[in-house]
């Protein structure tokens, strides 16, 4: 029987013989289960059996690319054909060069987890019913919604340059969403986990935290429109901070469609931030010992205190700029598109923890979680603060609505003032809250 890499293997000769000049292939086998939650019971369950191969072929630099969801090897080696054929109708395309070449790839361990893969369906169900039972007991009153979920997965991926490789991996994931209403008022929050092990997975608690801070948001007041200190919590700062990270896409920037354009190498954020990457972290959730096109990863500094040191690239994009490609393609499954992105993040924690930096401020915001991703051509930040709380006197005071914080992403990078040295952690990834001295918050009264 024709393994996975076989298949792809399989793909990309029948592409070439069929006149392109450059091909590659993907082949994916997963199995997902999935239950979903909605109004505190268990709505749907599911479980998915999926399979395919993509493939890309180039001729004159144009590109065709053709997707099957049949691993029958008659069927991949048309659907390698049927690339080609979309290739030499494509219009040529002088900025493609070439495929990358074979090289070695170091190991990254415990992507895969028996113990994962064996799980029953019933597994799944039974986290969300112990999570919606652990929010009743917090608050009968609690609604809940969300879900969980578990994949494995085999990856196969072959070019005409003579790459081959394979991997397997595992990931399982719960996240609930608590909403509790008292008289008028109405508190929400959730809580997530996630792993590529079971040993690393903890549901029980999730319920349970996502409802206890529900209830904390309860009362809700409006604050005054003014410039006053921020501090945000790990999911919020993470989300702040990766952004840049993110925009340094090679393709937006050649695209012109990116606020990071002309700021390689250049001071994008305060000096007391630091962003490593790391695809070897074992059972990260995006560890990876290569890229979407096969390129050995390697560990980088993104942002070394505050200076961006590199674009992301793909094959494509560092031919087409003449540097150096720096294993930054992405695949989504067996899709035939390629595009870039980063895998592990890592911010360097700080020197104080995050309470610390609160007591610290006599007046201004708390932001426990928030879209504060900026827009992705400007740069411009115009969020609302769904989950914060005014800071009075160094201390956590109430709960806020209807406020809405804005800015310019570089100016607020350049305000971070202190990053906290306690942290969120989940597999590949640490997050420190960070304190921004000044930022624009308006109340909405």
């Amino acid at each position: 029987m024709a393994t996975i890499l076989d298949l792809a293997q399989a793909a990309v000769t029948a592409a070439i013989q069929a006149g392109a000049e450059w091909a590659d292939a993907t082949c994916v086998s997963t199995r997902h289960v999935s239950v979903e939650v909605e109004k505190s019971s268990i709505r749907e369950s599911e479980v998915v059996r999926d399979c395919g191969i993509g493939v890309r072929a180039f001729i004159n630099g144009g590109m065709g690319c053709a997707t099957t969801q049949s691993l029958q090897v008659g069927e991949v080696r048309y659907c390698g054909e049927q690339a080609s054929d979309l290739a030499r109708a494509a219009h040529s395309d002088p900025d493609f060069v070439s495929l990358p070449p074979p090289a070695e790839a170091d190991e990254v361990a415990e992507l895969f987890d028996e113990k994962i893969a064996g799980l029953p369906s019933a597994q799944v169900v039974g986290w969300c019913r112990d999570g919606i039972q652990e929010a009743e007991q917090v608050s009968p009153e609690a609604i809940m919604s969300g879900g969980a979920g578990l994949t494995e997965a085999e990856y196969g991926l072959a070019t005409s340059t003579g790459i081959a490789a394979t991997r397997r991996g595992t990931a399982v994931s719960m996240s609930l969403f608590a909403v509790v209403r008292e008289d008028d008022e109405v508190g929400s929050y959730f809580e997530y986990d996630i792993a590529r092990r079971l040993a690393d997975f903890e549901p029980t608690g999730v319920g349970r935290k996502a409802t206890e801070q529900a209830l904390q948001f309860l009362g809700a007041r409006h604050v005054k429109t003014q410039q006053m200190p921020v501090v945000l919590g790990p999911l919020s700062a993470s989300g702040l901070l990766f952004s840049p990270i993110g925009s340094a896409n090679a393709e937006s920037i050649q695209r012109g469609r990116s606020f990071m354009i002309d700021k390689c190498g250049e001071q994008v954020a305060s000096e007391l931030v630091t962003i490593r990457e790391d695809p070897f972290v074992p059972a990260g959730l995006s560890s990876t010992p290569w890229d979407g096109e096969g390129v050995p990863k390697r560990k980088r500094t993104l942002l070394d205190k505050g200076v961006l040191t590199t674009y992301l690239h793909n094959s494509y994009t560092a031919n087409k700029a003449g540097v150096e490609n720096t294993a930054h393609a992405q695949r989504s499954g067996y899709s035939g598109r390629v595009g870039i992105g980063p895998s592990n993040l890592l911010i360097q924690p700080g020197q104080r923890p995050e309470a610390q930096l609160i007591a610290e401020i006599d007046e201004g915001l708390y932001i426990n979680a928030a879209g504060l991703a900026p827009d992705a051509v400007t740069g411009d930040i115009s969020a609302t603060v769904d989950f914060g709380f005014k800071i009075d006197n160094g201390e956590l005071a109430y709960p806020v609505k209807n406020a809405m914080i804005g800015g310019h992403i570089f100016e607020v990078l350049s305000a971070i003032d202190a990053v906290s040295s306690d942290y969120r952690e989940e597999p590949g990834m640490i997050m420190p809250s960070i304190r921004i001295s000044q930022v624009q918050v308006a109340g909405g009264a």
